[in-house]
């Protein structure tokens, strides 16, 4: 059992310090789409680890003071970030960690591989979305030579949906993923994973200052997404936030 936890915990990013080694394995890879691609298998990977384990109860209080440590540590690093890999995999770090903090309180099974899709899905497309803005700018980072918004407006709004998503405000399936697992802990580790939730804002407000605001970005010669890719990104959107809609219960029944 505890061979499948430490193999959940390289997987699943989110356990300090543990999870330094997993981030390693999300940043190996050079390609956007295969950054993506880990981004999403992983994490995955870890999380039916998860759901098919029961958490060891001599050390329960301890890893849950570690996961909610874990992600406010990660949930503040994300403050200092501009470079939109590194804030995807950061941000798919805290978030992960909440999903540790929901199994050390009894979510288990399909309700926990809910929980992570909520909370991990919308990093996964960031890190695609950075692939898109490397390849028209020539580096995913943002405020470097002002707003892509205002040269890029297709993908500057993708961006700015994914980044909401990402915070988790309503109606994104991590809001409501969010408001479940409060329910289910004690007052003090409420407050940490508010706490949590206020840092995410912070941290994407000062995202998007960079990415939307300021003189617009020198244009190149790659254009902005087509409305096709557009239409794509809507209906996946539009499928995610119905998903979690119809899926919710789960959470609230744990």
């Amino acid at each position: 059992m505890l061979l499948m936890v430490f193999a959940a915990a390289l997987l699943l990013p989110g356990m300090f310090p543990v999870s330094m080694a997993g981030g390693r394995l999300l940043g190996a890879p050079r390609a956007p789409w295969a950054r993506a691609l880990a981004l999403a298998l992983l994490p995955a990977a870890g999380a039916l680890l998860l759901a098919r384990t029961a958490p060891p109860a001599a050390w329960q209080h301890g890893l849950r003071m570690l996961a909610l440590g874990s992600a406010l540590l990660y949930a503040w690093r994300l403050l200092g970030v501009r470079e939109l890999f590194v804030w995807a995999r950061l941000q798919a770090a805290s978030a992960g960690a909440l999903v540790w903090l929901g199994w050390l309180h009894g979510v288990a099974g399909a309700p926990l591989l809910a929980l992570a899709a909520a909370l991990l899905a919308p990093a996964v497309l960031l890190s695609l979305l950075a692939g898109s803005m490397q390849r028209r700018v020539g580096a995913a980072y943002a405020g470097l030579r002002g707003s892509l918004a205002a040269s890029y407006p297709r993908l500057g709004a993708a961006l700015a949906v994914c980044l909401l998503a990402m915070l988790a405000l309503p109606p994104f399936p991590g809001f409501l993923a969010l408001l479940a697992l409060l329910q289910h802990l004690g007052a003090g580790a409420a407050v940490g994973v508010l706490l949590v939730w206020l840092l995410w804002s912070w941290a994407g407000a000062l995202l998007w200052q960079g990415l939307g605001f300021g003189p617009a970005w020198p244009a190149t010669r790659v254009r902005d997404l087509a409305r096709v890719q557009l239409l794509g990104l809507a209906l996946l959107g539009a499928v995610f936030m119905l998903g979690g809609l119809l899926g919710s219960g789960t959470w609230w029944t744990f």
